[in-house]
């Protein structure tokens, strides 16, 4: 049992190797939902602990652009991709990519961040889903008008969270074509005001 064992928060992912003195070595990977005092019912074989030290592990999870970068790919967009990586570099601003038949088909993770809502409870459905009693009629036809000509739309929408709260945001939807000059996607850019 490991006695004396102070208490550290991991606010990262980490590991922790275990050296024991017959040369052996045991490592277990932390998460930041783990903190190290879980480890104090620790028992091994291994008679004595020499020491211990924390590591960084560096795992990188693909940032929104860059899931965001293939699927344009993907598309054959040819959209300036820069508006979005500096749009991006706040991260309460959200994207949302829907079909041409406006289902949305990807979120950025802001998306979470602003509704409340887990990726896969947007995909498949309407932006549509997100209003509710406040959202002005007006500016619904608006969006659905200036989608149907495929022009931009740019304006305020009250949009409701998950848990039900109320919430503006300023919308700027863009038309995406592929290369051959084919609607193939809408771009939603969104920020909380």
């Amino acid at each position: 049992m490991l006695t004396n064992f102070k208490q550290y928060y991991i606010t990262n992912t980490y590991s922790i190797r275990y050296h024991y003195t017959n040369n052996h070595t045991i490592m277990t990977n932390l998460s930041s939902n783990i903190n190290c005092d879980t480890f104090s019912e620790f028992r091994s074989s291994v008679p004595l602990l020499v020491a211990y030290e924390f590591m960084n592990i560096n795992r990188r999870e693909n940032s929104d652009y860059e899931l965001l970068e293939k699927f344009s790919q993907f598309r054959n967009w040819s959209f300036d991709l820069n508006k979005i990586r500096r749009f991006l570099q706040n991260r309460k601003n959200t994207i949302v990519i829907t079909c041409e038949k406006e289902k949305i088909e990807w979120v950025s993770k802001g998306f979470t961040r602003m509704t409340g809502y887990d990726s896969d409870e947007a995909i498949g459905n309407s932006p549509k889903f997100l209003q509710g009693t406040d959202t002005s009629v007006e500016t619904r036809k608006n969006i659905r008008s200036k989608l149907a000509i495929q022009e931009k739309f740019s304006g305020k929408v009250i949009n409701y969270r998950k848990n039900g709260e109320p919430y503006t945001c300023k919308v700027e939807i863009f038309p995406v074509y592929d290369t051959q000059n084919d609607l193939v996607n809408f771009v939603a850019f969104e920020h909380e005001v």
